[in-house]
């Protein structure tokens, strides 16, 4: 079975990847120790024979302590918002087949970031997240479940929003297997 061809957006994020561990002067095999993803997988990344999901790019991110922008966009890119009609669209993790558009991916500034979820029934359920900052979700469209770690599980619909620590395990998800689709806006601020 032939394996599909790279598509241009894998190949340059794995590009960025690689350029970025060249530069901090880090081997392949301490990135797979510092992100917690396999060399393997890393290796096709640079390859740009796979794409990254959100959760990886973070992990990848702090290893080479990079803002998770920098792999999302190519940084010499002008402009500090994104005016193309079709944004990229990225999984939201590798379990998971729930994804996010990227509208803000931060990079230039490292101040913030913005992302549009969208949650479908039976795409498999998000796994905990953590990172730097702090997040506000805004629902708006259907019904999801915001939980963080130590904290009751929060159900919010379209309209209502929340705001909470981003370095505190937390994931958003539907609320049962029957649910509706739904669809939120993730902003992060870094600063």
């Amino acid at each position: 079975m032939s394996r599909p061809e790279p598509t241009p957006e894998a190949v340059e994020v794995g590009r960025v990847i690689r350029a970025w561990r060249k530069r901090r002067g880090i081997s392949m095999a301490s990135l797979a120790a510092g992100s917690g993803l396999s060399q393997p997988f890393l290796s096709q990344l640079e390859r740009g024979l796979a794409t990254p999901s959100l959760s990886s790019i973070y992990r990848i991110a702090e290893a080479l302590d990079v803002t998770p922008g920098t792999f999302l966009r190519p940084p010499d890119r002008p402009g500090a918002v994104s005016h193309e009609s079709d944004p990229q669209v990225i999984r939201v993790s590798e379990a998971a087949g729930q994804v996010a558009r990227v509208l803000i991916p931060g990079g230039r500034s490292g101040l913030m970031e913005a992302y549009e979820h969208h949650f479908e029934p039976g795409r498999g359920e998000r796994g905990w997240f953590e990172h730097p900052g702090e997040d506000f979700l805004y629902v708006l469209e259907g019904e999801v479940v915001l939980e963080v770690e130590g904290e009751e599980p929060l159900t919010l619909r379209a309209g209502q929003s929340a705001h909470h620590r981003g370095d505190v395990p937390h994931r958003c998800r539907l609320p049962g297997p029957s649910a509706a689709a739904a669809r939120t806006l993730l902003v992060t601020a870094n600063g």
